[in-house]
């Protein structure tokens, strides 16, 4: 099997000597992992390399690293498919995260958001006592198993935009893993799920970049859009992101049923105000892009059709 040597830049952090780049030369074929070439490099060349890494096999998520500035498991890259042309591979710590050494973030941060949304199922008493079982059917447990595949390896809160502009945010991860047990009917704290996501809910912009990095396809944002989707029965306190939410919900509604298709324009108004529309139309004009808010919009032909779909919800 053909061997190639490949350069392997690592940037490297610790107390004494801050930050700073080291780069190493090892020899991989097209089969060769990265947490294989880490190995290589800390038992042949370099024993200070630090990084973290234990199944190999995508489950464990301890590997969890930038490979080439994309959040990713390292077990999970062959070295030949992420190199460039030159046949270097770059290798840095997870953003967001403090820096412990090398490629050993700290992860504290992480598992302290997933523990305020009580990531396990609480059943009934009775459930508990044994005098009665809880079963689900196969469709209901198609709702909540894609979100029960978090490993908990955080590369989507590294990846996550949101999760570092605003700490309120929960995070992608501790939304999937609060929407599983928000889904489950089996769990007894599904209102007190409701209100302690719902206002993290919408402060996610829908960037979809843990939907991009999830080594294992769990979507998060798309638990995030579920757990919108409960806003009636949200009974928390009603925050300034709630109270903009609801305008929000409220606004898709009646353009929806008035018009038969969201415009944009319209439902910015309606949902921040003519005073913020000001603001960003300024914006608008100095990008060049203000002409795209006066774009005709015709409303959609048999609205009537649309009605009966929306039922209720007019």
């Amino acid at each position: 099997m053909e061997e190639k040597e490949i350069t392997v830049n690592v940037k490297k952090y610790n107390e004494k000597d801050g930050v700073f780049w080291k780069s190493y030369r090892v020899k991989a074929d097209r089969y060769t992992q990265m947490t294989e070439v880490l190995r290589r490099i800390k038992t042949e060349q370099d024993p200070s390399l630090s990084y973290r890494a234990s199944c190999h096999m995508a489950v464990c998520g301890s590997c969890s690293m930038k490979i080439n500035g994309i959040p990713s498991l390292a077990c999970k890259t062959m070295a030949f498919k992420v190199m460039d042309e030159k046949g270097e591979i770059n290798l840095e710590s997870m953003d967001y995260y403090t820096e412990v050494r090398d490629l050993i973030p700290d992860v504290d941060t992480f598992y302290d958001r997933m523990y305020k949304v009580m990531p396990r199922l609480y059943a009934d008493e009775e459930v508990i006592e044994g005098k009665e079982e809880q079963r689900m059917l196969p469709e209901e447990q198609k709702e909540v198993w894609k979100f029960q595949g978090c490993i908990y390896c955080g590369l989507c809160v590294s990846a996550c935009p949101s999760v570092k502009a605003d700490e309120k945010f929960l995070g992608p991860a501790a939304h999937a893993k609060g929407y599983r047990y928000i889904a489950d009917d089996r769990d007894t704290k599904k209102e007190e799920r409701i209100d302690m996501l719902m206002d993290s809910a919408w402060r996610c912009t829908s960037c979809y970049m843990c939907y991009e990095v999830c080594p294992q396809d769990v979507q998060p944002v798309i638990a995030i859009k579920k757990t919108r989707s409960h806003l009636d029965d949200y009974r928390g306190p009603e925050t300034d992101v709630i109270t903009m939410a609801r305008k929000h919900d409220n606004a898709i509604l009646e353009l929806i049923n008035d018009t038969g298709k969201i415009k944009e324009s319209s439902l910015y108004l309606k949902t921040f105000g003519f005073g913020e529309a000001i603001k960003d139309s300024i914006n608008m004009l100095k990008s060049g892009k203000i002409k795209y808010a006066f774009t005709k919009d015709n409303n959609v032909k048999n609205i009537n059709e649309i009605k009966k779909i929306m039922g209720d919800k007019k």
